[in-house]
């Protein structure tokens, strides 16, 4: 089904319009390299649901914690529909809240999520709040049925469901190299790999990266260098160190991990 879809939009003569303002609290803002040139816009709800959309059930939808049936426009279709160059092979959904989730190529091929327009048949103005507390609207995405590819000290890769998503923004891959200082080996290397896969979302390092906590990259990596104990318990029980902290914990971290995790902000300069 996929594949069909993909080959109508390939077929589409030029990128799919974008619009110079916000109309509505419905639409979707679109943000960095676009097909034609573009570098901003919006689309309508209605542009969105005219697209080619697929419809999917999910057995147990974590933000939900229930099943949810979901339709909407598969990532990849969407990418199509923009005409977003291939340079561009990093997508970031950006949250209300500033928290942001990063999608490579890679994920979205391996993956399928897709950015739901429709939850339990219903639009985004009588869509439920996630099991946080936050509403879900304007925009969702999610997976039909997501299995885990990748491991990183054995701990397996999670879904990414970033919900209140106000605007969508393509970026190069590369731009996450800043991340990564040269010669990183060992406990470091991986600790590289696990910071950007699970602390990206809410940290960031120079405008990379969500910025839901308001605490950057550095000032992780000066409490690494300062107080590594420090960090070792704020990873597993942030409320423990901090009672306000907003940060969930990662007590499913093992010794290894966290100690990765160390190493690699350690060694990392800002």
């Amino acid at each position: 089904m996929l594949g069909l879809l993909l080959g109508g939009l390939t077929a589409l003569a030029a990128p799919l319009a974008l619009n110079p303002a916000r109309s509505s609290p419905f639409d979707l803002e679109l943000s960095g390299p676009l097909g034609g040139g573009r570098t901003n816009g919006f689309l309508t709800r209605a542009q969105l649901l005219a697209l080619p959309q697929v419809t999917v059930t999910n057995a147990h939808d974590p933000a939900l914690g229930r099943a949810a049936v979901y339709r909407g426009v598969p990532l990849t279709n969407l990418l199509a529909a923009l005409a977003v160059p291939a340079s561009a092979d990093l997508l970031w959904a950006v949250c209300a809240d500033r928290y942001a989730s990063h999608y490579t190529r890679e994920h979205i091929a391996r993956h399928a999520p897709l950015l739901v327009l429709e939850l339990d048949g219903a639009g985004p103005a009588a869509w439920p709040k996630a099991g946080s507390g936050v509403p879900m609207a304007p925009f969702y995405l999610s997976y039909a049925d997501f299995r885990p590819a990748e491991e990183i000290l054995g701990l397996p890769e999670g879904p990414l469901l970033p919900y209140a998503v106000t605007r969508l923004h393509f970026a190069p891959a590369a731009e996450l190299d800043a991340l990564l200082p040269a010669g990183l080996t060992g406990a470091a290397a991986q600790g590289a790999r696990l910071a950007r896969r699970d602390c990206l979302s809410c940290h960031f390092h120079h405008g990379v990266g969500g910025q839901l906590s308001g605490r950057p990259w550095a000032l992780i990596a000066t409490w690494a260098k300062i107080d590594p104990n420090y960090v070792r318990k704020y990873v597993r029980n942030p409320k423990g160190v901090q009672p306000e902290s907003k940060m969930p914990g990662f007590p499913h971290y093992g010794d290894e991990a966290v100690e990765a995790l160390v190493a690699y902000f350690k060694a990392f300069q800002p």
